[in-house]
């Protein structure tokens, strides 16, 4: 199942999670994340260093679908 028919589907846990966690809209859910993750200070790449924004969606995409797959992780080699 990809990203967007999980989103799609108002059956799957992602969207589920997404329905409750965002239902009053972004605001509640980033505010009380940042009251319980206070950070000394802010972790940014150093100067003439930048993040592939393909490559973060890629690693945020693989992040998701591993958090929400129902299948176990194998733990063969391939």
């Amino acid at each position: 199942m990809s990203l967007v028919d999980g989103l799609r589907s108002p059956h799957t846990p992602l969207r589920r999670f997404l329905d409750r966690e965002l239902s009053a809209g972004a605001k509640p859910l980033r505010d009380s994340y940042r009251a319980q993750h206070r950070a000394a200070h802010v972790l940014l790449p150093p100067p003439g260093v930048g993040t592939g924004a393909g490559t973060v969606g890629t690693a945020i995409d693989q992040r998701l679908r591993l958090a929400f797959t129902a299948a176990a992780p194998s733990t063969k080699p391939p």
